[in-house]
């Protein structure tokens, strides 16, 4: 579970100093569930399966987005269309270079994507489900979208010992790990 989290949003993490307010405002908090749906990379990549997302989320007029897990660091994306998109691309070296063998090594690109929308959902129970006063009640959210990961051999790499055939620990590259995400929140003022 920690790779997928740290997979995920390693790249995007804000410099915020923890005392600081976070950038935007509050939209809500949720918890969402992965199915694993997709995994071709074998043991390189572990995937937890179902991953469990807890996070706050906050936005900006203009389309800018923030997503942060309890404690951790924030990272920032864009909400398009109604879709909030949060993305990162880090790349890494799974093999080094050999330069007396005459071997390249093996670099890799990772592109990280979860994206999702929000739907506000009709409370049957009225303010009184949600333990509301007399102020603003919180309103019932879920959470529809994907968390993928790509992992790509950068151009002049030779990642023919990194795949499982040549006992490597990709069952392949380039590879997927995909998850469909479900969850639901609410609404923060």
């Amino acid at each position: 579970m920690r790779w997928a989290r740290w997979g995920l949003l390693v790249c995007l993490a804000g410099c915020w100093d923890q005392g600081e307010e976070p950038p935007g405002e509050p939209v809500g908090t949720f918890e969402a569930v992965g199915l694993l749906v997709e995994h071709s990379c074998g043991s390189a990549i572990p995937s937890p399966d179902p991953l469990e997302l807890d996070f706050a989320l906050r936005e900006e007029p203009g389309g800018r987005a923030y997503w942060r897990q309890p404690g951790g660091p924030i990272f920032a994306g864009v909400k398009r269309d109604g879709e909030y998109v949060f993305q990162v691309s880090q790349s890494w070296k799974v093999i080094e270079p050999d330069r007396f063998r005459g071997y390249v090594g093996c670099s890799v690109t990772q592109n990280d994507v979860f994206r999702f929308e929000l739907e506000e959902v009709e409370d049957p129970m009225g303010d009184v489900a949600l333990g509301a006063d007399a102020g603003v009640a919180p309103k019932p959210l879920t959470l529809t979208g994907s968390q993928s990961t790509e992992i790509v051999p950068l151009t002049g790499s030779d990642c023919t010992p990194a795949v499982a055939a040549s006992g490597g620990p990709f069952l392949a590259l380039p590879c997927r790990v995909e998850y469909v995400l479900t969850g639901t929140g609410v609404t923060e003022d």
